[in-house]
C-alpha cells in the first residue's frame, strides 16, 4: 500500500513539472527562417536600369500560442543602413515573399521573425542587380561611299575612303553600364572592339556586308549588319579595272577641278576622254610597254574670267607696281603668246573685251603645264619652254595615276574663270 501511494505521489509531481514549469528553446530551435539565395538578376528596366526582384523564404516556429511578427528590411548597396519595407512583404506562414524593383548593385534584404513566445531570429538574404546584356544597335539601311584619291598619299594606292561606324550607326545606344563603344568589320572577319573605322579601296567596289557591334562597360555586346555600296567615280581607275591605264586631273594653281576639257592620247593608243566634275580623265585604250602622249586642249569661251581688273592688274604688273605673284598668272598675262609680258598683252585684252577680236592672236583660250613641272624662275616662266604635255615612256603593267596638269585660262590673271 505505502509502495502504490508513492507511485502515485511521483506521477503527480511528473505531471504537474511538465504543464507548470516553462521551456526553455534558443532562438534557432524556436524558429527557423529557410530561403535559397537568389543568382543574379539582371535588369529588365532599361530606362530607370532596376531588375525586379521576387525572393521567397520559409518561417517555422515551435511556439503555437503566441502572435507571429515578420518584419522585414532593405540593406540599399549593403551600406548598413537598413530601410523598412512592409510594402515589399507578402505571404502569411509559413510561406513569404519579398519583391520591388531596385537598382545596379549588391543589396540585402534583412528579415525579423517574432514567435511571440519571447524568441526572435533574424536573415540576412542578399542577391545582386546586374546588367545582363545591351540593347541592338540600329544600322543604317544603305550606306554609298566614294572612293577618293588623296593627292599626298595615294598616288601609289590608288582610290580609297575611310569609313567610320559613325556613318553607319543609325541611332545610338543607351545602356546601364556605360561607356558604350562601337568597332566596325567586314562580316566573317574576327571582331576588333579598338576598330572603329575601316579603309574601303579598290578591291571593296561593289557591294560590302558589314557587321556593327556595339558594347558597353561590362563586356555585354550585341551587332546589326549594314550593306555598303562603294562606287569609284573619282575619275582614277583602280588597278586591274584596265591594263595599262593613263589616269590624271586637271586643276587650276588653286585647286579647282576644271571640267569639259578634252584630254587627248597619241602614241600605240589613241583616243580622247573629257574632264569630269572632278577634272578628273581616264584614257583606259593604253598598253602596257609602249610610250604615249597625253595632251589637254581647250580653246572655247575666251572672254571667261576676263575683265577690265585683269587689264588693271597687268598694268601695274608692267610699271613694277604689283608684280604678279605666280608664274601661272604670268602666262596667263601673256595674251599674245610672245613669251613675255607687255603693253602689246594690254593691246589684245582690249581688244578682246571691246568685242573687236573673238579670239586671242597666238595662243588657245586655255593652256596647261604638267603639275609636277617646276619653274627654274618662277618670276620669268618662259625661261625654258614649259612642258604642255605629259610624255609615258614604255608604260607599266599598273595602272599610271597622278598624270596631272595646272590649267591656265589665258588673260583671267585674278582667277575668278568659271571651272566647272
Amino acid at each position: 500500500m505505502t509502495t502504490q501511494k508513492t507511485l502515485n505521489l511521483f506521477y503527480c509531481c511528473l505531471c504537474w513539472l511538465l504543464f507548470f514549469t516553462p521551456l526553455h528553446l534558443t532562438a534557432q530551435d524556436a524558429i527557423s527562417i529557410t530561403f535559397n539565395p537568389l543568382p543574379a538578376q539582371c535588369i529588365d528596366d532599361t530606362i530607370n536600369c532596376t531588375a525586379a526582384v521576387a525572393y521567397d523564404f520559409q518561417v517555422g516556429v515551435d511556439c503555437p500560442f503566441g502572435q507571429l511578427q515578420v518584419d522585414a528590411f532593405l540593406d540599399i548597396f549593403n551600406d548598413g543602413s537598413l530601410v523598412p519595407i512592409a510594402n515589399a512583404l507578402s505571404g502569411s506562414y509559413p510561406a513569404y515573399s519579398l519583391s520591388g524593383s531596385y537598382p545596379l548593385g549588391q543589396h540585402s534584404f534583412e528579415v525579423v521573425v517574432d514567435d511571440g513566445c519571447g524568441n526572435t531570429q533574424t536573415a540576412v538574404l542578399p542577391f545582386e542587380v546586374t546588367d545582363c546584356g545591351i540593347s541592338t544597335p540600329v544600322c543604317n539601311i544603305g550606306v554609298l561611299v566614294e572612293l577618293m584619291l588623296d593627292y599626298e598619299t595615294g598616288l601609289e594606292t590608288g582610290p580609297q575612303a575611310y569609313l567610320s561606324y559613325q556613318d553607319v550607326l543609325a541611332q545610338p545606344v543607351f545602356d546601364c553600364t556605360p561607356p558604350v563603344t562601337y568597332s566596325i568589320n567586314f562580316e566573317g572577319e574576327a571582331v576588333d572592339p579598338e576598330q572603329d573605322s575601316i579603309l574601303l579601296g579598290c578591291e571593296r567596289e561593289g557591294t560590302q556586308v558589314l557587321e556593327l557591334h556595339a558594347q558597353d562597360a561590362l563586356g555585354n555586346s550585341s551587332s546589326c549588319v549594314a550593306f555598303v555600296l562603294v562606287q569609284n567615280n573619282s575619275g582614277y581607275l583602280c588597278e586591274g579595272d584596265f591594263f595599262g591605264s593613263i589616269n590624271g586631273r586637271v586643276m587650276t594653281e588653286d585647286g579647282e577641278p576644271v571640267a569639259g576639257v578634252p584630254v587627248a592620247l597619241s602614241g600605240q593608243a589613241s583616243e580622247v576622254q573629257t574632264t569630269n566634275e572632278n577634272g578628273a580623265y581616264s584614257l583606259p585604250n593604253a598598253s602596257a610597254g609602249f610610250d604615249y602622249t597625253v595632251t589637254p586642249h581647250y580653246d572655247e569661251a575666251h572672254l571667261n574670267g576676263v575683265s577690265t581688273l585683269d587689264m588693271i592688274l597687268i598694268s601695274q604688273h608692267i610699271l613694277g607696281l604689283q608684280p604678279l605673284d605666280s608664274p601661272y598668272k604670268r602666262i596667263a598675262a601673256d595674251t599674245n603668246g610672245s613669251g613675255h609680258i607687255s603693253t602689246l598683252d594690254l593691246i589684245q585684252l582690249r581688244r578682246m573685251i571691246l568685242g573687236i577680236e573673238s579670239s586671242f592672236d597666238n595662243v588657245s583660250s586655255w593652256r596647261f603645264v604638267d603639275a609636277a613641272y617646276v619653274f627654274p624662275d618662277p618670276a620669268n616662266p618662259w625661261e625654258e619652254a614649259f612642258p604642255e604635255v605629259i610624255n609615258i615612256n614604255d608604260l607599266a603593267t599598273a595602272v599610271s595615276i597622278g598624270n596631272d596638269f595646272i590649267a591656265i585660262k589665258i588673260g583671267d590673271v585674278n582667277g575668278d574663270a568659271e571651272t566647272n
